[in-house]
């Protein structure tokens, strides 16, 4: 049986075991492609429920979907895995309860949705994704390959005088070509990077300064970066806070130590925003946090549960009014690595954490 399936099959069985249960039911989209290892079960992009339900019992792992999605989720999402089916007819509405209830009582079974009179219990699963498997960690490392490589080609090919819109637009296409889905889509022209830490793209035309912003999926998991085009000459204000927020990012990135409570690595942060001289702006925009199958598993707090897992990704996004700083990186035994490294792009050295970094500059065109 493949290795990383084993696994995780070994962890939701240990968790059935913990609770008392006969099985597990996990059917939303970050947990179904979690155990799925890599395989999606999504059709509308704004669900969080997968279009299928794996239930894992003591000695079986089953496949619950309806006949429109049974054979797509066998043959790809799910392909050499050895799901067994138990398949219902989507316009049965009592369907999935009634194929559930053929494996299991279904009263003794705790989930992640509550769905089809299951145990919700959410928490108990989504902590099971935190540490990546060797195999994950190869699939994240292709993606954020990729997610770096549609945001810099977007960066290059925009121009003044085209809409917010038409850069989302050109992103997006550059994702797909590199088969990824953007899941978060932000992009801001001048003005609209100071005022809005989410900005939705509109039809406001570019002058000078473009913001791209982007969340990527592939096999479940999702890498995030931000990167920054300014036409022209930089002004002074906005390369002193450029720089002051990498020097930010550095902080974050290289207290992101195995073993450190997520609230200290947090703090530090904080601290580093001080130390630049804009001890406020953290407070105007999350920080970011530990990422994976979702953009955020939670965003860091000064209360944030955890500490940081080997092999657990995180992507601490800072800001500083006008400007930002985000990569998606992967804790490990030697250190933080960034999995959406920028390649063939201007860089500067920056001091966080006690340690010299080089971080994306704002391309310059």
């Amino acid at each position: 049986m493949n290795a990383e399936l084993t696994h995780k099959l070994g962890q939701v069985r240990a968790v059935i075991k913990e609770h008392k249960a006969a099985g597990a039911l996990l059917g939303l989209q970050a947990n179904f492609a979690w155990l799925a290892c890599g395989g999606e079960a999504h059709v509308a992009l704004n669900s969080d429920r997968a279009v299928g339900q794996l239930l894992v019992t003591p000695k079986h792992f089953f496949l619950l979907a309806n006949r429109i999605e049974m054979p797509r989720l066998q043959d790809e999402a799910l392909r050499g895995l050895g799901a067994e089916p138990l398949l219902y007819d989507w316009f049965d509405g009592e369907g999935a309860a009634k194929a559930l209830r053929k494996a299991i009582d279904p009263a003794r079974v705790i989930s992640d949705t509550g769905d089809l009179g299951t145990r919700a219990m959410p928490d108990a699963f989504a902590q099971l994704r935190y540490a990546l498997h060797p195999s994950e960690i190869k699939r994240f490392r292709e993606l954020g390959r990729r997610a770096e490589a549609a945001i810099k080609l977007t960066a290059f090919a925009i121009t003044p005088g085209i809409t917010e819109n038409i850069a989302a637009g050109h992103l997006a296409e550059e994702c797909l070509y590199f088969d990824i889905t953007p899941v978060v889509l932000l992009v801001a022209f001048d003005g609209r990077i100071k005022k809005y830490r989410h900005p939705v793209p509109t039809t406001k035309k570019l002058k000078r300064h473009a913001m791209l912003v982007l969340c990527a999926r592939q096999g479940g998991l999702i890498a995030s970066v931000t990167r920054l085009v300014h036409f022209g000459k930089l002004p002074s204000e906005l390369r002193r806070k450029h720089d002051a927020v990498c020097a930010i990012d550095a902080a974050f990135i290289s207290n992101t130590r195995v073993g450190t409570p997520i609230r200290e690595v947090f703090r530090r942060g904080v601290a580093a925003y001080a130390e630049q001289g804009f001890a406020e702006e953290w407070k105007l925009h999350h920080q970011g946090g530990p990422c994976g199958y979702r953009p955020r598993d939670y965003v860091g707090t000064p209360t944030a549960p955890g500490v940081v897992l080997e092999n657990q990704a995180f992507a601490w996004n800072p800001s500083i009014t006008g400007t930002k700083s985000e990569d998606t990186i992967l804790a490990t035994a030697k250190g933080s690595q960034v999995l959406t490294s920028a390649r063939d792009w201007p860089m500067i050295e920056v001091e966080g954490g006690g340690e010299m970094m080089l971080r994306p500059d704002v391309l310059i065109k």
